[in-house]
C-alpha cells in the first residue's frame, strides 16, 4: 500500500511501503487512536500482564492490549512514523520547530497517540536548530530520533514523565553533546526536560500526544533560545488543533482546540 500525499502526488516521503500486513499497515484517520489490527479500543491497565505482538511475535510485558486481545509493540506501532520523521526532519530547511511537526503529524503513517511522538520532538527541535544556524544535521538528527524511540507508550501515565517533555532534554542533550561526566551539559538536559513536564502536567487533561508535543516544542524553543541565544519567533498555535474529532479523551479546556 503506498500512502499519497494530499496533492495527489507520490513523493519520497510519503511513499512508504509496508512489510507487515498491507491491509493495515495505515489505519484510516478516524480510526488513529484505536487498535490498528481490529480498529476497536485500546484498553490500558495499571499492572502489566504478558503480551505478544500481533506483528513480529515478540512476547514481553504490556500494560495496553485492545478489548479483542490484540497488543502491538512499540517498535511495530511507530516503525512506518519514524521513517517519516526522518525523512521529514532530514529533508526540510524550515528552521521553525512547530512548521516541521505539524507537516510530520498529517502524515497517515503518524497515529493520533503513540510514542512516535517522543522521537517526533527532539529530532524536530534538532533539525529546526541545526537549520537555523546553517549547520550539518544528519548525524544529530539519527541520534535524537533512536533515543527518542526507546521511550516506551504510555510513559507519562506509568512513568510519571511524559515521552515528550523527555524528548526536550533529549534534543539539549544531543545538542550540548552531554553525557553522565557532563556536569553544565546534564543540568541543562534536565532543567529543560522539567520545564517541559512542568509546563504537560499543569496542562491537564487526559493523555494527547498532539498536545504534550506543542507544549514540549514551546518549552523546547523558549529553553534553547535563551541557552543559544536563537532568535525563534514563536507562532500562536492555540485555538489550530485538527485532531479533536480522533481523541475520545479530548480536554474541552485545552487551549489547542480549534474555536467555532
Amino acid at each position: 500500500m503506498d500512502i499519497v500525499c494530499k496533492d495527489k502526488k507520490v513523493c519520497d516521503i510519503c511513499e512508504i511501503k509496508t512489510s507487515l500486513n498491507p491491509h493495515i499497515s495505515v489505519p484510516a484517520a478516524e480510526n488513529r487512536s484505536n487498535c490498528l489490527v481490529c480498529d476497536v479500543e485500546v484498553e490500558y491497565l495499571d499492572q502489566a500482564i504478558n503480551g505478544r505482538c500481533y506483528y513480529c511475535e515478540t512476547e514481553e510485558q504490556t500494560y495496553f492490549l485492545c478489548r479483542n486481545g490484540h497488543y502491538i509493540c512499540n517498535k511495530c506501532h511507530s516503525k512506518e512514523a519514524l521513517a517519516v520523521i526522518g525523512d521529514v526532519c532530514l529533508s526540510t530547511n524550515e528552521d521553525n520547530p512547530f512548521i516541521i511537526a505539524e507537516k510530520i503529524m498529517e502524515h497517515p503513517a503518524v497515529h493520533m497517540h503513540g510514542p512516535e511522538h517522543h522521537a517526533l520532538v527532539p529530532a524536530v527541535l534538532v533539525a529546526a536548530y541545526k537549520n537555523h544556524r546553517g549547520l550539518r544535521k544528519e548525524k544529530a538528527v539519527r541520534e535524537a530520533i533512536k533515543r527518542g524511540r526507546t521511550v516506551p507508550g504510555g510513559y507519562c501515565g506509568l512513568y510519571g514523565a511524559c515521552g515528550a517533555g523527555v524528548g526536550v532534554g533529549i534534543a539539549v542533550s544531543v545538542l550540548l553533546g552531554a553525557t553522565p561526566l557532563t556536569p553544565e551539559e546534564r543540568s541543562h538536559a534536565n532543567l529543560a526536560t522539567s520545564r517541559a513536564l512542568n509546563s504537560i502536567a499543569r496542562s491537564g487533561g487526559a493523555r494527547c500526544c498532539k498536545k504534550t508535543t506543542r507544549i514540549s516544542l514551546e518549552e523546547g524553543m523558549r529553553y534553547l533560545s535563551g541557552l543559544l541565544e536563537l532568535e525563534w519567533e514563536m507562532p500562536e498555535i492555540s485555538g489550530t488543533c485538527n485532531y479533536m474529532i480522533y481523541n475520545r479523551e479530548c480536554d474541552v479546556n485545552c487551549r489547542f482546540r480549534k474555536k467555532n
